[in-house]
C-alpha cells in the first residue's frame, strides 16, 4: 500500500496496531518527517518523493490520501485533481482520501474546504464511476463533520460525464 503524504508515519503505526503484514510504502516532501518516520519504523519503506516532478512506475494495491488537500495553497482544486489522475492508475484496488467539507460551522483561514458535491462530480466524472463518499463519520462525538472521504474503486468501466440533465 502507498501512503501519500506519509508524513511522521503515524498511518503505518496504527496499521500496525491493527495487524497490517502487507508492504507499506511512504511518500512525503519533507525531509524532516521522513527522518523521523525511518527512524521509528525501519521495517517501512520511505521515500522523498514530488510526484508531480516525478514518475513513480510502481503500482500499489491500495493507496491513501490523508490530510494532503487540506493546507489553502495557490489552486486547490487543480491541485487535487493532478493528484489524482497521477496516482489512480497506479492502483490496482483503490485510493481513498479525504478533505475538510464547506459543510462546517467553523473555517480556518489557513485551511482549504472543499465542496464534496463538486470532488463527487469530478471524480465520478473523471477518475472512475466507482465512488462512495462518505459525510457521515464524527471525529470528534457531538462535533459537526468537518471532514469528508472518497473511496474510488479501479474497473475496466470508463467514467463519463452526466448525461441526465
Amino acid at each position: 500500500m502507498l501512503d501519500f503524504g506519509c508524513g511522521a508515519g503515524h498511518l503505518f503505526a496504527y496499521l500496525k496496531q491493527q495487524g497490517f503484514t502487507g508492504e507499506y510504502v511512504g511518500y512525503d516532501i519533507s525531509p524532516q518527517l521522513l527522518q523521523l518516520a525511518r527512524q521509528h519504523h525501519p521495517e517501512a519503506r520511505f521515500e522523498q518523493r514530488n510526484i508531480l516532478q516525478s514518475t513513480v512506475t510502481e503500482t500499489f494495491d491500495l493507496i491513501f490520501i490523508s490530510g494532503v488537500f487540506n493546507n489553502d495553497i495557490e489552486h486547490n482544486q487543480q491541485f487535487m485533481q493532478k493528484v489524482l489522475k497521477i496516482l489512480f492508475p497506479l492502483c490496482r484496488q483503490g485510493l481513498a482520501f479525504n478533505c475538510l467539507s464547506t459543510y462546517v460551522d467553523f473555517k480556518a483561514s489557513n485551511l482549504y474546504y472543499f465542496d464534496p458535491s463538486v470532488v463527487f462530480t469530478y471524480c465520478k466524472e473523471n477518475i472512475t464511476p466507482l465512488i462512495a463518499l462518505r459525510h457521515d463519520y464524527e471525529i470528534k462525538p457531538g462535533v459537526v463533520p468537518f471532514e469528508f472521504s472518497c473511496y474510488l474503486k479501479q474497473t475496466a468501466i470508463l467514467p463519463r460525464k452526466n448525461n441526465y440533465d
